[in-house]
């Protein structure tokens, strides 16, 4: 699959005036930057959404990436991997005590989890972003509307069924209609060795957990929401055997 994320313009094809796909390693990827404003801007001034270059688009940016695909007779479908907001959080805390790349995230390293939790600027990231309302307090409205969105518009996936979630992503667009025969095992060995879950604490139960939780209440019921969702949408996945 050619992929349009945050990946295609290394290696300075940020510079590059025509889409195309650039390969590193075993991956493809589309020569764009949908992790921000700027490079989807770009990539909507490429003709992204009517190129058929990019079998997927990873980005946060959902209303934003949506824009290139305006009077496109053949629009995207959204699809998700959610994980529960808490865990992402803490996950991301051991994350921030090994990584040196990222100075934004400097101010985490060497803080106990406590530490973490009480400064933590998590703040119901899924919300906000299916929403458009990336600052200022959140209400009962914007969790229902960004529930709407979930509801309408997306394929939901689970990191805690994440095989499954794929199996379900992969029958709904036919991406493994014409994989070998040891496609399956190796979809499975890869995210044996990519789930990192277990490798450290979840601390659930502590005060740190329940600080996190707190801080992202509206996430964790859009997240309880979405569980009941991905059960909903099997029955929709039946044609697609």
């Amino acid at each position: 699959l050619a992929v349009a994320s945050a990946l295609g313009t290394r290696q300075g094809h940020d510079q590059d005036q025509t889409l195309s796909i650039v390969q590193f390693g075993n991956a493809k990827f589309v020569n764009v930057d949908m992790s921000n404003p700027a490079g989807i801007e770009r990539a909507k001034a490429m003709n992204l959404g009517t190129s058929n270059i990019a079998d997927a688009i990873s980005t946060p940016f959902l209303y934003e990436t949506a824009s290139i695909f305006e009077n496109v007779p053949d629009s995207g479908k959204c699809f998700t991997m959610l994980r529960h907001p808490v865990d992402r959080a803490i996950s991301l805390y051991f994350r921030y005590q090994s990584d040196d790349s990222n100075p934004n995230t400097a101010q985490y390293k060497g803080l106990s989890i406590d530490e973490y939790a009480e400064q933590s600027t998590e703040s119901n990231w899924m919300v906000r972003f299916l929403t458009s309302k990336r600052a200022g307090s959140l209400s009962w409205h914007d969790l229902e509307s960004a529930k709407e969105v979930f509801g309408r518009k997306c394929l939901v996936g689970l990191v805690e069924k994440a095989e499954e979630s794929i199996r379900r992503y992969e029958r709904f667009f036919g991406w493994g209609d014409n994989r070998g025969s040891g496609y399956n095992s190796c979809v499975g060995d890869r995210l044996v060795k990519a789930d990192k879950r277990n490798q450290h604490d979840s601390f659930e139960g502590t005060n740190a957990w329940e600080v996190l939780r707190k801080k992202n209440e509206y996430d964790v019921l859009l997240y309880e929401y979405a569980k009941n969702l991905y059960t909903q949408q099997s029955t929709m996945y039946e044609n697609f055997y």
